[in-house]
């Protein structure tokens, strides 16, 4: 089950079960959401090649050095290993079920996770396998690019 205690308006919107915890806003990976983690640069490049397609969907900034984004996605689907394989050779995670992720403060300015795409109403989140995909066709085009 995925949770949210708190939640902002914006994420109420994914559709999550409210959860009665007190404290700030978190969305535990789950049955119903995955989650992508890449570095931001691979990030931005993955999110305009999910923006062409018409397949964007909320994206978390999480602070760090490098800052890292994490991309919300549907419900994770089987993956073959040669696909793993290139995820740990970009630097790309998977979080696992029962993953916790704080998302941003209510209040601007203060510290922690970002929205650096907002969650949309009425849109669904994008297909697990789209986001996989994008970020190892970015790569791939990208290492192609520095070769040239």
């Amino acid at each position: 089950m995925t949770l949210i205690s708190e939640p902002p308006a914006s994420v109420q919107q994914l559709g999550l079960a409210l959860g009665p915890a007190p404290g700030p806003a978190e969305l535990v990976v789950g049955d119903t959401v995955g989650a992508i983690s890449m570095r931001a640069g691979l990030g931005a490049e993955t999110n305009a090649m999910l923006s062409l397609h018409l397949l964007t969907g909320p994206v978390l900034g999480v602070p760090g050095h490098p800052e890292r984004w994490v991309f919300l996605t549907g419900p994770v689907t089987p993956v073959r290993v040669d696909t793993v394989l290139d995820l740990v050779r970009i630097d790309v995670q998977l979080l696992a079920p029962g993953t916790r992720l704080a998302l941003p403060p209510l209040v601007p300015g203060e510290p922690g996770s970002r929205w650096v795409v907002r969650p949309r109403p009425g849109h669904d989140l994008p297909p697990w396998q789209a986001v996989v995909s994008a970020a190892r066709s970015t790569s791939s085009l990208c290492r192609n690019w520095s070769n040239s």
